[in-house]
């Protein structure tokens, strides 16, 4: 209720994330909601969340990331969040607009969150660097691995991380198939218990997307990044 009302008090459209099964072990933390393709207004916006739209659960570069985070990141008994900083909803193109203001205003209860919903020694993602700078400046008490934001306006950062691993991800090509992307965007949305008609729209539509060069790309830098997380993190144990 915190949440709805700092983000109505923005002038944004509160927009909440599918809570986690249990205590995860592991965290990510985007930027903010995005307006766009899903809700042209604030009026529709609010008329989906209603119906039970949530957040990270609709576009297939949401979906790369969770078969990522459960492929390459997660153990098998091991459970994972996907948040954001700030939870209004907005136009990307007003996104910026006193960004480092809003985000202060959300740190706290960012911080409340992540202490409610997480292990000990859960680990913490800041995807994009805007993300990770932010969260160092206020000094986040949790270390933090930083990993690419998965928006296809980073396309830059997907290509980079394909530099001088060339070889490997020509091999890696093919290893993830659309199937597989549908398949776990159903085991993701039976477990958020969303409304059946909001599950099967997004289903049909992923099933006729595609796995692009530069989608197999932010697969391949995730794949790298988490395989790299949990081999760290085994180690210390």
């Amino acid at each position: 209720m915190r949440m709805k009302a700092l983000a109505q008090a923005d002038g944004d459209v509160f927009l909440p994330v599918a809570e986690p099964e249990g205590p995860a072990h592991y965290v990510l933390i985007g930027m903010e909601p995005s307006l766009g393709w899903w809700a042209r207004s604030a009026e529709e916006a609010r008329s989906k969340v209603e119906a039970g739209f949530r957040n990270f659960l609709s576009s297939v570069e949401d979906f790369i990331l969770h078969l990522c985070v459960r492929r390459y990141l997660c153990g098998a008994e091991e459970r994972y969040h996907i948040t954001d900083l700030s939870k209004g909803a907005m136009l990307v193109a007003h996104a910026g607009r006193a960004r480092v203001e809003r985000y202060d205003r959300w740190y706290g209860l960012l911080q409340e969150e992540v202490d409610l919903v997480t292990t000990r020694r859960a680990g913490i993602l800041a995807i994009g660097n805007v993300v990770a700078r932010h969260l160092e400046r206020r000094r986040f008490a949790r270390p933090l691995t930083r990993i690419v934001h998965y928006s296809s306006q980073a396309g830059r950062a997907r290509s980079a991380g394909i530099i001088g691993r060339e070889e490997s991800f020509t091999r890696f090509i093919g290893s993830v198939s659309l199937n597989d992307l549908v398949t776990c965007a159903g085991q993701v949305l039976a477990a958020a218990r969303l409304p059946a008609e909001i599950r099967d729209e997004t289903l049909s539509r992923l099933a006729r997307s595609s796995l692009t060069t530069s989608r197999q790309k932010l697969l391949f830098n995730y794949k790298l990044a988490f395989e790299s997380m949990r081999g760290s993190r085994g180690a210390s144990c």
